[in-house]
């Protein structure tokens, strides 16, 4: 996926939302979105989809911590049940979706688990062999977060140091691995765990999710990887995310 430079700024600006304005998203906007995830669904395979009325989805829908309300859209983040890394490709081209909106002035939210489900999957028109993993609500938001908003992020608040993320290195570290770390500690994960971390070696940067027992994890591991190549982008650098030996490499 082409690099966009606006999602770099994007990613400083980014924080979850969960409480909504009774405000329709303007159709240029929406535009700008569905374009996005055209691109996605052609370069991937994943099936994303923009619901402008979500109001069957979210109404009722209380998170883990406070409630998520007001929100009147989300977008589907489904697949082939089959695919390959099918979690890591959600997170991965979610955020870049997630950074557009951002950069579009909205407010979002990753959902994972306690939203109707099945009223999503008639929605998006799913066939038997794809799967639904997650949402991500989409809308207006106050500047000022709610008081809930507030609370959610003291008790969700977790600093990692660059040395917990960079967990092994030879040599000196270049500019670009630098940008990409730095943007990826910034990168949302899924009940705040943060289980992803990466290792630079021989000229090249390999991401992994530090435990493997939730599927959550590869979506976060995803999250990071796109966090991670838009921070080295920033800094001139152009390299991909390949699978290698089982191994997510990027150079």
């Amino acid at each position: 996926m082409e690099i966009d430079n606006k999602w770099f700024d994007a990613i400083s600006i980014r924080t979850s939302r969960r409480k909504y304005e009774l405000k329709d998203i303007e159709v240029e906007k929406i535009d700008k979105i569905q374009s996005l995830i055209e691109k996605v669904n052609k370069e991937s395979g994943l099936k994303f989809k923009f619901v402008e009325d979500a109001s069957k989805v979210l109404n009722g829908f209380k998170a883990s911590y406070g409630m998520l309300s007001g929100a009147k859209s989300l977008i589907a983040l489904a697949g082939d049940a089959n695919m390959r890394d099918l979690q890591r490709n959600i997170g991965y081209y979610g955020e870049l979706v997630v950074l557009e909106c951002t950069s579009l002035g909205l407010g979002t939210c990753w959902v994972g688990g306690t939203y109707n489900k099945e009223a999503c999957r008639k929605s998006i028109n799913l066939q038997d062999n794809e799967e639904l993993l997650c949402i991500i609500a989409v809308g207006y938001v106050n500047e000022e977060k709610s008081f809930k908003e507030k609370l959610v992020a003291k008790i969700n608040k977790k600093t990692q140091n660059f040395d917990e993320v960079l967990v092994e290195k030879d040599g000196e570290i270049p500019s670009w691995v630098k940008s990409g770390i730095e943007a990826s500690m910034l990168a949302p994960s899924a009940m705040n765990k943060r289980p992803i971390a990466f290792i630079y070696t021989q000229g090249k940067i390999k991401a992994f999710a530090c435990r493997k027992n939730h599927n959550v994890e590869d979506i976060d591991l995803g999250i990071s990887m796109a966090h991670f190549e838009i921070g080295a982008f920033k800094e001139g650098y152009k390299g991909e995310w390949q699978v290698v030996n089982g191994e997510n490499v990027f150079s």
